[in-house]
């Protein structure tokens, strides 16, 4: 099955990707600007080997869930191979804060605002994500000035608490999620899209309207458990299905 580059770059695990034409997509990750027209070019570059979940098996994991249902198997057939990216801690944790009552073209918007006026050049008119220390100096009013409207404070406060990100691995996803949810604005669904795109915490299952559309029409009876062991990569089949079927 042909990777589905443009949902799995553009389809809202990840907001630091740009369309270039002619089926080439670009980011500032790492330090550098990453240029890839396929999967298998990220698999000779240590980085997007790892960023890109190279060494697990999608192959099975995508069979194993398209034969569960009929409606798993619809999205699988549908939206093709995609994969769980693997984001760096802090990028992700913005990313999703971001993501709170957005669509994606406005959250990448955003995303690149703030690396414009907070990151640094990495070259070719191109800048970083700002780390935290480089959105220290912001105000609130700075940021609301950008547009992040009422997720100004939210995103202070991750600053804030930016090394609360490196005591998260080692934790059981309950605990996990109860200590990302102590960073000001970050509920379930944001924690959850956090720890499963930046901790490669297979087990989360984010509900947003999409989810809850699916969930409701497909699956009334079910939970997340119903998914195992396969429940992010499950979510965002059907969250990739519903919402290109859909919007």
């Amino acid at each position: 099955m042909q990777e589905n580059l443009r949902e799995l770059l553009l389809g809202g695990q990840s907001f630091s990707w740009k369309d270039e034409g002619d089926g080439v997509f670009s980011a500032v990750l790492n330090e550098k600007i990453y240029r890839i027209k396929s999967i298998e070019e990220a698999a000779s570059d240590p980085f997007l080997y790892d960023y890109f979940d190279l060494g697990y098996d999608y192959a099975s994991a995508r069979e194993a869930i398209a034969s569960k249902d009929s409606i798993l198997r619809e999205a699988v057939e549908s939206v093709g191979a995609i994969r769980l990216l693997h984001q760096d801690h802090w990028i992700a944790t913005i990313s999703f804060i971001l993501s709170q009552n957005n669509n994606i073209k406005r959250i990448t918007g955003l995303y690149n605002r703030l690396s414009e006026r907070y990151g640094h050049e990495v070259g070719e008119g191109r800048y970083s994500f700002p780390t935290a220390d480089e959105l220290s100096g912001a105000s609130e009013s700075d940021l609301r000035e950008l547009g992040v409207g009422f997720r100004a404070p939210f995103i202070l406060d991750a600053v804030g608490k930016a090394p609360l990100l490196d005591t998260l691995d080692t934790l059981s996803f309950e605990d996990a999620m109860d200590k990302l949810q102590t960073i000001k604005g970050i509920g379930p669904k944001v924690a959850s899209c956090i720890l499963i795109f930046s901790y490669q915490r297979r087990e989360g299952f984010p509900m947003d309207v999409w989810m809850k559309k699916v969930m409701k029409e497909y699956y009334p009876d079910k939970t997340p458990q119903y998914f195992h062991p396969y429940e992010a990569l499950s979510q965002q089949y059907l969250f990739s299905w519903i919402r290109n079927r859909d919007s």
